[in-house]
């Protein structure tokens, strides 16, 4: 791949790398105009815009890493320190896996402060290409057509009239139910969703949705293990030895795996071990509106089946769900509750934070 090097800071030699063919919101840039377009951006009063500037700012900085922050899914968010060769070596992983060439329209509309919108945009300086950056809401897709976007699954559900506009779709953040599978199965727009989290610079494995695949395959020079029946992480090339998931995984082969669900969230019911995505998985073809299930004390059982609804709950759900013949016993939900709304950060569901806002007496 054909890059030029852009120098810094000539009193310290540091350099990075820029590719020539970058363009940001249809506009070429020298590194001196687009460290002044940054400049301008740190001063809008758009927050979006302020931190798009801030890590333009930051990359091209003198210091080495990049500060990332965790998206708190699993617990309290946390602050790690990112080199900035380890994040260049994961989008040039990207850029190889998914055949990304200078010149193709690129469109940045995931949040910035999160890992997987960092990427997005490095992706576009190293790999050259034309990016447009926009406020991230619901609905990014208007009437322009690209070659490549990144997506959270609610952005993916709600831009489906208009996926025709995109060549390819890599989409992550929060699990892809039933429904939105099926949506885009056999589409001619590549769908694929992604495997990975802050801790390993984005994704490390992928899995085509378009396709109707079902497991998750590595990149290159990244392969699987189990520790205590968790997923772990080998990728030397990302400075990564071996990294513990919290992920309980089918492994197929030591690059390729089944994604189960996560053990931080197993629920142990009267020594039975249930995984709430495994059972929300079966309630999502007879559920439409959004929810989630989680495990709640009992004092007979230690934790019981338990689900929430978003907004409001489903007439009948309960009849349809005593009856479906998938569920397990121990499987079926104990007890119903509603909630007005969701605590989410990018568009993924917090289960931890959205459960203490339940009233349970």
């Amino acid at each position: 791949m054909e890059c030029v090097e852009i120098q810094v800071d000539r009193s310290c030699q540091k350099r990075v790398i820029m590719h020539a063919d970058f363009r940001l919101n249809g506009i070429s840039h020298d590194l001196e105009s687009l460290l002044l377009f940054a400049n301008h951006l740190c001063k809008s009063t758009h927050n979006h815009e302020i931190e798009i500037g801030q890590f333009l700012v930051d990359w091209f900085s003198n210091e080495s890493y990049i500060k990332l922050q965790t998206s708190g899914s699993t617990g309290k968010p946390t602050q790690i320190l990112a080199p900035k060769s380890m994040l260049s070596a994961s989008a040039f992983s990207t850029i190889d896996a998914l055949d990304l060439l200078p010149r193709q329209r690129a469109l940045l509309c995931l949040p910035i402060q999160f890992i997987a919108g960092k990427m997005m945009l490095i992706r576009a300086l190293l790999a050259g290409l034309w990016i447009d950056i926009v406020k991230p809401t619901a609905q990014p897709l208007t009437s322009k057509s690209y070659d490549f976007v990144a997506m959270t699954p609610y952005q993916l559900r709600n831009a489906i009239g208009k996926i025709d506009l995109v060549k390819q779709i890599i989409v992550g953040g929060a699990p892809i139910d039933i429904k939105l599978r099926n949506a885009v199965k056999g589409l001619s727009t590549r769908v694929i969703s992604t495997y990975g989290m802050t801790e390993t610079y984005s994704h490390i494995a992928l899995q085509d949705l378009s396709k109707g695949e079902t497991h998750y395959t590595a990149i290159q020079g990244v392969s699987f293990s189990v520790h205590d029946d968790a997923l772990a992480i080998h990728a030397p090339h990302l400075g990564i030895d071996t990294l513990v998931t919290s992920d309980n995984v089918e492994l197929i082969s030591p690059t390729q795996f089944i994604w189960k669900g996560r053990n931080d969230h197993v629920i142990n019911s009267g020594g039975i071990k249930l995984h709430p995505e495994e059972i929300e998985k079966k309630l999502a073809k007879i559920i439409m509106s959004p929810f989630f299930v989680f495990g709640k004390d009992d004092e007979k059982l230690g934790r019981s089946i338990s689900i929430v609804f978003e907004g409001h709950k489903p007439k009948g759900v309960e009849a349809m769900i005593s009856q479906l013949n998938t569920l397990t016993t121990y499987e079926k939900p104990k007890d119903y509750f509603v909630i007005s709304q969701f605590v989410r950060t990018n568009g993924k569901i917090l289960r931890n934070q959205t459960i203490q806002t339940i009233d349970f007496s």
